[in-house]
């Protein structure tokens, strides 16, 4: 069965935070020799993957990814990547006096020096001139840095992250990186803040055909593109800047899915009234403009509200994050993300992407919620039908999409659980919390459909099972409770100080239903409170009175799909 392939786009520093964490956890599960198999094939990683070659023939395998970001936002990271000689820096011949300036290499991390000595070690492999030198032949065995990348090293980063490229494990090709010079990455004096600064970048026509040219690169070594993937910072310019990419996919590849997912970090400035201002506002044109261009959007962040006021960060039963960091906040995201796009990530199944966007984006309905249990409560003695059945009358997830709560009776929904054994499926003997119809069930697949069927028999349910846990080896953050065993069981006993959590299994629903009505409600009910008039930082960037009062009414249009009587506060 042919490949059908995702490009990816990542539009924003936060979204670049989650993407590099998605990237890592999806080349932690690849399997390099067949001894490490631990059953069939389960993912197809070409269709988020590229296979290329270096200039001297090696194989790289590299995401099929455009990251767009500002300049000075990648620390050591080399725009041009790693793995092709591009980018060397040319003999400069200049007849009059030159001033030169130096800047002094950033400081890399313990973890980016650990790689480094691993991608050496490999270089000794693959060019063996060096066998002359016996310091220089490399090692039958694993290195102690080698074992470290795949999980048996703990790394402390909480404080040497500050940016997404401090933790990336992957290569990317030279196509892959995008700087957006006009503007610089945590610059106050001209902060990239609003929506319309986005957009303005992309009305130039060169700063366009770079990003075109680097799209079509990817799009055209594909042989069935089924579509795109976007991450993008939907509360600051980036969001003006993924809608006009959205626009150009639209335009360019009108049969091909497009989903969105807006992510927005816990933690963002609320100090000012242009901090909460931007933030409204640039929401408001980002659902409007980015929903309707998408075959499917999606707001994501653990900040359980984004309005008039930052809401504290969600609750996870299992989990001990820092909501300030990014690199925490934006980890469990590219978990749950990793999960929910698993049912057309599956080797040998023909479900598509455009399958769930056509399935959910129906009567309108563009804006989907998403929820996970992460990691889902398995003990080492229960089963799952056990864990669900202990959530009572509450859902097993929680929402990971702000002003979006559970939702009894979702329209559509598609769940996904990994990393579930089959012998912890269920019991073999009915008991008073389990009723015998779940224990006469064979496989966790149909464990997991008859327990939607049941739950949910208004919607319209698939579900997908997958064997292999999720992967959080390091350069994954520390965020999981001492509870959490080292393969993901909730257990009794605290798991060492020395020990860390090397995959978890996880559950996640990606819904439409009614409570999105919420989230469109509330932020036209913040957003019209302003008078668009004297925010001339705005008016000054190019919107117009009358586009934003159609920005509202759009906004009110699109949660009309979802309102129902239980929807009506």
């Amino acid at each position: 069965m042919s490949t059908r392939e995702i490009v990816t786009l990542q539009i924003g520093h936060y979204a670049n935070f989650v993407g590099t964490h998605w990237w890592n956890i999806q080349e932690s599960s690849f399997v390099y020799t067949p001894q490490a198999l631990t059953g069939p094939k389960e993912i197809n990683h070409d269709v988020l993957f590229r296979e290329g070659q270096t200039l001297h023939g090696e194989v790289t395998y590299t995401p099929r990814l455009i990251a767009v970001d500002l300049k000075g936002s990648l620390n050591a990271l080399r725009k041009e990547g790693t793995l092709y000689e591009a980018g060397k820096e040319e003999e400069v011949k200049w007849e009059s006096d030159v001033a030169l300036h130096e800047s002094s290499p950033v400081q890399k991390n313990e973890f980016l020096e650990d790689l480094d000595l691993v991608e050496a070690e490999q270089m000794s492999d693959v060019h063996p001139n060096l066998e002359d030198d016996p310091d220089m032949k490399p090692n039958s065995e694993k290195s102690e840095t080698e074992d470290a990348m795949f999980g048996r090293k703990l790394y402390n980063l909480d404080n040497s992250v500050s940016v997404w490229s401090d933790f990336l494990r992957v290569h990317l090709h030279p196509k892959s990186l995008h700087i957006v010079d006009d503007y610089i990455h945590r610059n106050e004096e001209q902060p990239f803040d609003m929506f319309q600064l986005g957009t303005s970048v992309l009305k130039n026509v060169d700063s366009m055909d770079a990003i075109e040219d680097q799209i079509r690169f990817f799009v055209e070594e594909c042989d069935h593109l089924q579509g795109f993937h976007m991450l993008m910072d939907w509360c600051d310019g980036f969001g003006g800047y993924g809608a006009s990419l959205l626009q150009y996919l639209e335009d360019e590849y009108t049969n091909k899915a497009r989903m969105t997912c807006a992510v927005s970090p816990a933690v963002m400035p609320d100090s000012t009234v242009r901090h909460r201002a931007n933030r409204i506002i640039n929401s408001a044109f980002c659902l409007d403009k980015g929903g309707n261009m998408s075959s499917l959007f999606v707001p994501m962040s653990l900040a359980g509200s984004l309005w008039k006021k930052m809401g504290s960060s969600r609750h996870f039963p299992y989990l001990n994050y820092k909501g300030e960091l990014d690199y925490h906040t934006s980890g469990i995201m590219a978990a749950c993300l990793d999960t929910v796009s698993l049912p057309y990530r599956r080797e040998g199944f023909s479900t598509q992407l455009a399958d769930i966007t056509a399935s959910f984006n129906s009567l309108g309905r563009k804006v989907a919620a998403v929820y996970t249990s992460f990691p889902f409560p398995l003990t080492p003695q229960g089963t799952f039908v056990e864990s669900l059945m202990s959530h009572k009358d509450h859902p097993p997830w929680y929402s990971l999409t702000p002003h979006v709560g559970t939702c009894l009776d979702p329209y559509m929904q598609s769940c996904v659980v990994r990393g579930v054994p089959e012998h912890k499926t269920t019991r073999s003997q009915p008991t008073p919390d389990i009723p015998g119809i779940l224990t006469g069930c064979s496989s966790l697949a149909e464990v997991l459909q008859l327990y939607l069927s049941e739950t949910y028999p208004q919607t319209f349910n698939a579900g997908c099972t997958m064997r292999d846990a999720c992967k959080v080896v390091s350069p994954y953050p520390h965020v999981f409770s001492s509870k959490v065993s080292s393969s993901g069981f909730i257990c009794d006993k605290d798991r060492t100080s020395y020990q860390g959590v090397e995959s978890v299994p996880a559950m996640t629903s990606l819904q439409s239903n009614s409570s999105v009505y919420d989230l469109t409600s509330s932020l036209h009910n913040e957003a019209s409170r302003f008078n668009i008039k004297k925010h001339h930082h705005y008016l000054e960037a190019g919107l117009e009175e009358d586009e934003y009062r159609e920005t509202l009414d759009s906004v009110t249009t699109l949660g009309q799909c979802y309102k129902t009587d239980t929807s009506i506060s």
